[in-house]
């Protein structure tokens, strides 16, 4: 398998759930969907095609995220319809000063290769959830013949699957030990958009999948496989 990893920076980021209007909730981490629309804005393609490009190369991806904090940001806006006019606010949660790792893996070495190029030179400016949120590229990897391996540690990444129920996984000593100042963060599940139906100009979720949202270190019970890039366990899907 070859991976192409980019390394990237936001100074705010905002992964909304698809269902969030007035409140938009970030994720911890960009799903899956986002990995997908990062990918065609590098190569130069719409939202259908990058999920077909995705499909027929049979790409995987993962990701793993570490950020200084978080905060809310309050809106007044107004809807203008005819003589009309509507005011609303709406409160969005931001991650601040956002540090990821992409991964995507191919069987392909040429379809890693082209991933690598597009991030290298994107198309279309790369966003970390909303337009005004730039994602910087800071680095780019192409790793051949990359071996997964089952995997028992995690943190700060997102694992296909819910890994949160009873005895599936126990939190890390030393996090148990930190400073009380320090936030800590358990694992959540979320079943997300994993592939939309485009039909005259509309997008609708055809395909949800269950993703566990990984804080804090923990040690799961049974291995997931998992790429390891420096000190980072990303499992993709």
């Amino acid at each position: 398998m070859y991976l192409a990893v980019v390394k990237a920076f936001a100074e705010s980021a905002s992964f909304r759930l698809p269902e969030a209007h007035t409140f938009h909730k970030t994720l911890p981490l960009p799903p899956r969907t986002t990995l997908v629309g990062l990918l065609g804005a590098a190569l130069g393609l719409t939202a259908e095609s990058a999920q077909e490009w995705v499909e027929t190369h049979q790409v995987k991806m993962g990701v793993a995220v570490r950020h200084r904090g978080q905060m809310k940001d309050l809106w007044k806006y107004r809807k203008i319809k005819t003589a009309e006019v509507i005011s609303d606010v709406l409160l969005r949660e931001h991650l601040i000063d956002l540090v990821t790792t992409l991964v995507y893996a191919a069987e392909d070495a040429s379809v890693a290769e082209q991933i690598v190029s597009g991030f290298q030179d994107p198309v279309y400016a790369l966003t970390a959830g909303p337009s005004d949120s730039l994602l910087k590229v800071r680095e780019t990897l192409l790793i051949g013949n990359a071996n997964i391996t089952p995997t028992t540690i995690f943190q700060f990444c997102v694992i296909p699957g819910d890994i949160t129920g009873a005895g599936r996984y126990r939190p890390d000593p030393a996090v148990l030990r930190g400073p009380i100042i320090e936030s800590v963060r358990a694992p959540w599940v979320a079943h997300l958009p994993v592939r939309f139906a485009y039909e005259g100009g509309r997008r609708e979720v055809e395909a949800r999948g269950p993703f566990s949202f990984i804080g804090n270190r923990i040690h799961l019970a049974d291995p997931v496989d998992a790429y390891h890039v420096g000190e980072e366990a990303i499992a993709v899907s």
